[in-house]
């Protein structure tokens, strides 16, 4: 065998020990939301109704409908997995919208004269903002809030902060 064809040989059987390895190291993994689909799958045919459905807190009312893109009145795991896919992808994407929101509002306070930022805590969700903690002062505690519905993005304020007596 000369040169050329060992090397070749050797080539294919590498990549062929890595392929196999890819596959063994996948086998019994799961797909992310296969797990999820066979725990609702009470009856374990392959599809789940609406009544299996309904135990998914990701699923409102009116939500099989919009998953059941085939109209056949089951899910099979590709719907079921598109549809959580998209729920996922819009839980993150708040997630960060509100992890935004606060980090803008921190650092508004932070180079706020006359306003301790390390005694304001600031939580945002659904671009809702809390802010609790103590400030000196009515004036204080008005601009903070004022700050925070300044910033982009912000629906409503709870300013629970507390005047330190």
């Amino acid at each position: 065998m000369n040169k050329k064809c060992w090397i070749a040989g050797l080539s294919v059987m590498l990549s062929t020990q890595v392929f196999a390895v890819t596959i063994d190291e996948m086998h019994g993994q799961q797909a992310p939301y296969e797990q999820a689909f066979q725990a609702l799958d009470t009856d374990a045919n392959g599809k789940l109704s609406a009544k299996e459905v309904a135990k998914d807190k990701d699923f409102p009312k009116g939500a099989f409908a919009k998953a059941d893109k085939n109209h056949n009145g089951s899910l099979d795991q590709d719907e079921f997995a598109t549809y959580k896919s998209k729920v996922d992808t819009a839980e993150n994407k708040q997630a960060a919208s509100d992890s935004a929101i606060t980090a803008k509002i921190k650092s508004k306070y932070l180079v706020e004269k006359n306003l301790s930022s390390f005694k304001i805590s600031v939580e945002t969700k659904d671009n809702v903002v809390i802010l609790s903690g103590f400030v000196d002062t009515a004036d204080q505690k008005a601009r903070a809030g004022k700050i925070a519905s300044s910033v982009k993005g912000v629906k409503s304020v709870n300013n629970a902060l507390v005047i330190k007596p």
